[in-house]
């Protein structure tokens, strides 16, 4: 009769090797256990991700009428510089309303492909607008 010890199994012919279990190879198991385990962590991934375009794609509008106040603000200030401040702001005019017309247009996995496209192939000035952005960003709420 087998005991059951702290350090394992006593006066058993049970081996804990982990070689077979029922006829099964438990590697067999781990494996498909494994595989089941990234099919779930894939359909959790794909079902996140979804959602997370759904809400982007109803925020859209939201985003596109702030870019086109923006717009309207340069396009005020452009008025009222002279030079290359004005040449810069007209500018920066066209590119923001390009921008928000590609939004308006494009799903959100195009603009993330598009995205992604854009950093592979043209990563320095991709990082230079990060950073532009930053400064504007800690100008912005440091006042």
């Amino acid at each position: 009769m087998a005991t059951v010890t702290e350090g394992g199994i006593q006066g058993s012919s049970f081996t804990a090797t982990g070689t077979s279990m029922g006829g099964r190879d438990v590697s067999d198991q781990d494996t498909g256990i494994a595989a089941q385990g990234k099919e779930q962590v894939k359909r959790v991934t794909g079902v996140t991700r979804d959602r997370v375009f759904h809400q982007i794609d109803d925020r859209k509008g939201e985003l596109i009428k702030g870019l086109q106040g923006f717009v309207s603000t340069l396009e005020n200030a452009s008025r009222n510089a002279d030079g290359f401040s004005q040449q810069l702001l007209g500018g920066a005019v066209g590119y923001i309303r390009k921008f928000s017309d590609r939004i308006e247009q494009g799903s959100t996995e195009e603009l993330v492909s598009d995205a992604r496209q854009f950093i592979r192939e043209r990563p320095a000035p991709f990082f230079a607008g990060c950073i532009a952005v930053g400064f504007l960003a800690a100008r912005l709420l440091k006042e």
